[in-house]
């Protein structure tokens, strides 16, 4: 998108009426784009990059909320490169004071960032992003939430060898309430930051190589995510089946990974895993996690 026009009066009034902080109103002539990520179609040694994300429901299904050994055998099982998580305590009463993220991050020997949503319970609440490669910046945007409670989005830049460049990873939980009126609002949000329409510390942000996970509490068919789809392209795979919630006897996908329109990929893999003798996830959490593997065809 090389020449923004001006921006629309509806989809700024849905950002208003939902409590938005956006940068723009919706009257003004945004900047031309110069620069970022060239345009580039891979013929050999295409890169690849594993991610996943995964709501952890604050780990209060284990029988001790402080312990997370089965929740670090998830993660181990999971193994990916980057994986997204949402539900996280920092440092609560309810968590016991334990920095969730941090400890996770430790466990599994990687590295991490955490996005606040909101203080809560004498310490933090919100998304978080585990990379096996150095984070080498984040930054956290509120979403427009109104009355409901607080949602951000969280981004993360890493280098992975192979890529020509480094990726932005974008983590996020959207709204839950059936009225999809104020998640729709979160998804221009995310819409906006994708493209450098509401500013980030991202330079040339709409020319980067980004990928979206998280909770979006919207299936594939419902507006908010139908929205996403404006400059996203969803991750799928034939024969896969996508549902995500409850753990123990999945109905619904709420759980998605998106990847930008400006690239192409080929997805070599994709798992939504259930319970097994091997693994009992619905005894970790109530969400199951989305695992993909990608292969980029074009940056």
């Amino acid at each position: 998108m090389k020449i923004k026009l001006l921006k629309a009066f509806v989809s700024a009034a849905i950002l208003v009426s939902c409590g938005a902080t956006a940068a723009t109103t919706g009257s003004e002539v945004l900047m031309v784009q110069n620069g970022g990520t060239p345009n580039k179609v891979y013929t050999a040694n295409k890169p690849t990059i594993k991610v996943a994300t995964y709501n952890i429901g604050k780990n209060e299904l284990s029988g001790d909320v402080a312990d997370l050994t089965n929740l670090n055998k998830a993660i181990a099982k999971i193994d990916a490169d980057v994986i997204v998580l949402t539900e996280i305590d920092n440092k609560t009463a309810r968590s016991k004071k334990v920095h969730q993220l941090e400890e996770i991050a430790k466990a599994n020997k990687m590295h991490f960032a955490f996005g606040k949503a909101l203080d809560f319970d004498g310490g933090e609440y919100g998304v978080g992003i585990l990379s096996k490669y150095k984070i080498e910046k984040s930054q956290v945007i509120n979403l427009p939430s109104g009355e409901a409670e607080q949602r951000v989005v969280l981004l993360s830049q890493i280098t992975k060898p192979g890529f020509d460049t480094p990726i932005i990873i974008m983590g996020t939980h959207l709204d839950w309430q059936k009225d999809p009126t104020v998640r729709i609002g979160q998804v221009r949000h995310i819409l906006d930051a994708s493209i450098g329409d509401t500013s980030t510390d991202f330079d040339n942000i709409a020319a980067s190589i980004k990928i979206l996970a998280g909770d979006f509490n919207s299936t594939a068919n419902e507006l908010p995510t139908q929205e996403i789809n404006y400059l996203w392209n969803p991750v799928l795979k034939k024969d896969v089946d996508y549902r995500t919630w409850p753990a123990v006897n999945p109905a619904i996908d709420i759980d998605h990974i998106f990847t930008f329109k400006g690239q192409v990929w080929d997805v070599k893999n994709m798992q939504i895993p259930t319970d097994s003798k091997d693994f009992q996830w619905s005894g970790v959490s109530d969400h199951l996690p989305v695992i993909v593997e990608l292969e980029l065809q074009e940056q």
